[in-house]
């Protein structure tokens, strides 16, 4: 008699957690609020220090602003991660210089080289970003989760 192993479907638990409503308001939330607050800073930054700071330099002041409200923000609410900041916090510090050159990078080269408003950058970066982020967040950075699986 021939036994044939057990056709394994794909483990999509993973995915399911990752994808569960609760977190992906948690996540638009803090990201939201991240957003606005980035996209605020930059707007005022880039008009009121026009002066003093380019727009891809007050993009990138105002990510840096927006990046440790938005690390405190995911780790504490949208991932309620137990994690130690040592482990996490330069995961996250890798991630937000991806991000950082982006922001830096877009205006630098959609106003400075194509003469586009400074808004598309700004724009471009409010949306390209928490995308990304999403994955990075779930799958590298907070991925112990807390002990007490609250975050499911």
């Amino acid at each position: 008699m021939i036994i044939m192993p057990a056709l394994r479907l794909p483990d999509i638990s993973a995915w399911r957690s990752t994808l569960a409503p609760r977190r992906l308001l948690k996540f638009a939330s803090v990201g939201l609020a991240a957003t606005i607050l980035y996209a605020l800073c930059a707007g005022l930054f880039a008009s009121a220090g026009s002066r003093y700071l380019s727009p891809a330099l007050a993009s990138v002041a105002a990510y840096a602003i927006a990046a440790i409200f938005s690390y405190l923000g995911h780790k504490f609410f949208t991932f309620m991660s137990a994690g130690s900041h040592q482990f996490e916090a330069p995961r996250f510090a890798v991630l937000t210089g991806f991000g950082l050159a982006a922001a830096y990078l877009l205006p630098m080269v959609l106003v400075g080289q194509f003469g586009l408003p400074v808004a598309i950058p700004i724009l471009l970066t409010c949306i390209l970003i928490p995308v990304v982020n999403f994955v990075v967040l779930d799958r590298w950075i907070f991925s112990g989760r807390s002990a007490a699986g609250l975050d499911r």
